[in-house]
């Protein structure tokens, strides 16, 4: 089987991020996350893509972003969506500001504290009703349990950023598993993964130590 695991393209909260804005977006899905017209220029961009164009069955978060991302690469394809490759959830956090949570009594021991302020990627931190790593390595896993990789299919993913981190952490071996957060994963850049079973598998489109590097 081949993977081909591809991020959404760029969201207005990645725009309002770059700006300074520290916006928790996580699995929030609404206009915010939805792409901007560059964003949308990246997702067409990869249906001329040889590597993408070869992709046979295509499955999908159901968030906003990468649904639009997948129609836009593969135009007329049918889509499978799945909750299990959704963005990791900040829970209540979700749609707020740093600034908010420093100026609540409740939650800001959420920016404050080092017990809690690695809620957002973290194995054991989470923010109040969201997820940590543990828990998306977990979906990740249950998702590549579905597949079938004796199969000499083309498979193309697309999901984001942390889910990504984490399908490649069960995939791998990421020693430390902490070292998944250093894990950069680009926006609609096609990510291709090769073999027969999930001990088998190889990165064959990027060097995954090169990947690791902290930017």
């Amino acid at each position: 089987m081949r993977l081909v695991i591809i991020r959404h393209g760029q969201t207005f909260a990645n725009v309002m991020y770059n700006e300074g804005v520290d916006l928790y977006t996580g699995s929030l899905n609404n206009k915010l996350t939805s792409l901007t017209k560059l964003g949308k220029n990246q997702a067409s961009n990869l249906a001329d893509n040889d590597i993408v164009k070869a992709i046979e069955k295509v499955y999908s978060s159901d968030l906003i972003r990468t649904v639009q991302t997948a129609k836009l690469a593969k135009p007329g394809y049918e889509i499978y969506l799945s909750k299990d490759l959704r963005e990791r959830s900040l829970g209540i956090f979700e749609g707020k500001e740093m600034k908010d949570l420093l100026s609540s009594y409740e939650y800001n021991k959420y920016i404050t504290d080092e017990k809690f302020n690695k809620f957002r990627r973290d194995f054991i931190q989470k923010a109040p009703n969201g997820e940590n790593y543990t828990d998306v390595f977990l979906r990740c896993k249950n998702f590549l349990n579905t597949l079938d990789f004796s199969e000499k299919t083309i498979v193309g993913i697309f999901s984001h950023m942390h889910v990504i981190r984490c399908l490649f952490l069960n995939m791998f071996k990421i020693t430390p598993k902490e070292e998944v957060f250093n894990l950069t994963i680009k926006h609609c850049t096609p990510y291709v993964i090769e073999g027969d079973s999930i001990d088998n598998l190889k990165l064959v489109s990027h060097n995954l130590s090169d990947m690791l590097k902290i930017n």
